[in-house]
């Protein structure tokens, strides 16, 4: 069945913490890379089709953090007819250089802003230039100075996209917080890479078709990213804590 969905990671792999915060993709809980482009062939689609782009933002620091979303880059567009909602602020056009909303949302330590968060075209369906959208999400401190690192996304859509499917879709991670054994199920065989928070590759083990387990027990107590590839090149980022 033709997939409308394209992902285009453009994985530089510097996992090194936002410090403050993480973005996830909501269809499937991966956590968002800088530089990720998230890419449709779809425009003016229904709120619960796959270019209604919806996210989430948690502060992963101890201290509470203030977050905005900056219009960073329009290609071929005025940023009329495309949706931005954010922290309960939802606007139908955007403007080059703005930020979202005007006074930053705060997110409390160890909490995830999620309800209505959302990244989408609302440009009609038949409408034939492609076009591009791409976003900073920046942190700030309770005093209005900015910290840790922003992490940029693009939302891009171009008509002429085909794939029958998108990057790997067929590989399970159980449990997601472990402490002895990782249970990976996939229908191909895989290489799995894994990156601590500051980017660093700790281990790397190949995966059979099936079901496998994965000694996680040498891996210290922290949040690890794991990248899947398989022979074709394909890649799926899954993220699990050793606890």
């Amino acid at each position: 069945m033709k997939k409308t969905l394209l992902f285009l990671c453009l994985m530089l792999f510097t996992f090194a913490s936002h410090a403050q915060f993480e973005v996830f993709d909501q269809s499937d809980n991966s956590l968002v890379t800088d530089g990720q482009i998230v890419a449709f062939s779809e425009a003016g689609c229904g709120y619960n089709d796959p270019c209604n782009w919806k996210f989430s933002v948690t502060n992963t620091s101890s201290e509470a953090i203030y977050m905005r979303i900056f219009v960073d880059d329009l290609d071929n567009t005025d940023g009329s007819d495309f949706q931005l909602c954010f922290a309960g602020v939802c606007l139908n056009s955007i403007t080059l250089g703005s930020g979202y909303p005007t006074t930053a949302a705060m997110i409390a330590p160890g909490a995830t802003n999620s309800a209505g968060n959302n990244l989408w075209n609302q440009n009609s369906p038949s409408t034939s230039t492609a076009m591009g959208w791409t976003f900073r999400f920046q942190a700030y401190n309770d005093l209005g100075n900015t910290i840790g690192t922003p992490l940029t996304v693009s939302y891009s859509f171009d008509p002429t996209l085909t794939i029958d499917e998108p990057e790997l879709t067929s590989v399970e991670v159980f449990p997601t917080q472990v402490k002895d054994e990782l249970t990976v199920s996939s229908n191909q065989n895989l290489t799995a890479e894994f990156y601590d928070i500051l980017g660093k590759t700790v281990k790397q083990v190949n995966i059979s078709n099936g079901e496998s387990k994965i000694n996680v027990s040498d891996l210290s107590p922290q949040l690890y990213i794991i990248r899947f590839r398989n022979d074709d090149g394909k890649t799926l980022i899954k993220r699990i804590v050793v606890e």
